[in-house]
């Protein structure tokens, strides 16, 4: 399992860039690798970069970063963490779910970083497995794989599969490795020459809170809101979610335009296209099927607000 005492010293880590890697993300797990060796004195860890075909990867910068090996001539892994980013569904292979599996059937521990517990779950990795990728992508990949637990969280481990989000939740990550296999003295020092000073729990959310996001301390105005996040599909009638929040119809207009801007009406129509938006470059979900999905009645009406907001047409956007 993940964070248990490694099988050979030192303890070799094979981080698969798979095309659209996040470099951030890779580097947030790698900086606190190589803080630790140098801390504590010793080589404690060593790391090599591998991918389906060997040679440079570009990730979702632009940027090519140049791999160690092919999945071709690779040995059994001891832990395997798989690096994905953007549209982890266009880079699936036939080759790649294999490699995995053959990992997976070698006993190797196998990490997913960012959107890449949607590769493994692809692979058949994951079934009966907690996990978590980035939240933009958490509710298409719960329903394209039902048969594992998803959830929204900085880091899952569970036996022999472990997962974070991406970005600096690789961080907190290598951070609980090192702290599990070498001590919590060790993973405070390297946080501290990585001036990461704020231990995040496991289970702390990915995204900040709805009052800060909308830099409001109204309860009124944050209550409004997350029943709208929570009803995009069947989207609720303004007067509804007046009734709900025992407010007036008046008070609640007041209350969107003095802190946001914008009439409740505009607002929440505002968050499904967003939806929408995401939808189409993340999905493969049809234009219509999407309209549908975030609450608009007609294609024609759909298509008309899209481009009012984003100046093109849905189709444009794939």
């Amino acid at each position: 399992m993940f964070g248990d005492r490694p099988r050979s010293s030192p303890q070799l880590i094979s981080f698969l860039l798979v095309p659209g890697f996040s470099l951030f993300g890779l580097t947030a797990m790698l900086d606190p690798l190589r803080h630790a060796n140098r801390s504590g004195n010793r080589e404690l860890y060593r790391w090599q970069l591998i991918s389906e075909h060997g040679g440079p990867v570009s990730s979702s910068d632009q940027l090519d970063i140049m791999t160690d090996h092919s999945i071709r001539d690779l040995p059994p892994c001891e832990t395997l963490i798989i690096c994905a980013g953007y549209d982890p569904q266009t880079q699936i292979t036939p080759g790649l779910l294999g490699f995995i599996r053959r990992q997976a059937s070698h006993g190797a521990d196998i990490g997913c970083q960012d959107t890449a517990a949607y590769i493994a779950a692809a692979a058949g990795i994951l079934d009966g497995y907690r996990a978590t990728l980035h939240w933009e992508n958490l509710d298409s990949t719960r329903e394209a794989f039902p048969r594992v637990d998803f959830v929204q969280e900085l880091l899952v481990v569970d036996r022999g599969r472990f997962s974070c989000p991406g970005a600096l939740s690789g961080l907190d990550m290598m951070l609980h490795l090192i702290g599990t296999q070498h001590g919590n003295g060790l993973a405070t020092t390297v946080s501290d020459e990585l001036i990461y000073t704020h231990t995040r729990a496991h289970t702390d959310p990915q995204r900040t809170s709805l009052q800060k996001r909308l830099d409001s301390r109204s309860p009124n105005l944050v209550e409004a809101v997350k029943l709208m996040e929570l009803n995009l599909e069947e989207p609720l009638r303004i007067a509804d979610i007046a009734a709900q929040l025992s407010i007036s119809e008046r008070e609640l207009e007041r209350l969107f335009r003095h802190h946001l801007q914008q009439t409740p009406s505009a607002y929440y129509r505002d968050l499904r296209l967003d939806q929408a938006r995401w939808m189409l470059q993340q999905t493969s979900d049809s234009v219509t099927a999407i309209s549908v999905a975030c609450g608009f009645a007609s294609l024609s009406h759909f298509s008309r607000s899209y481009q009012q907001r984003f100046g093109k047409k849905p189709s444009r956007e794939r």
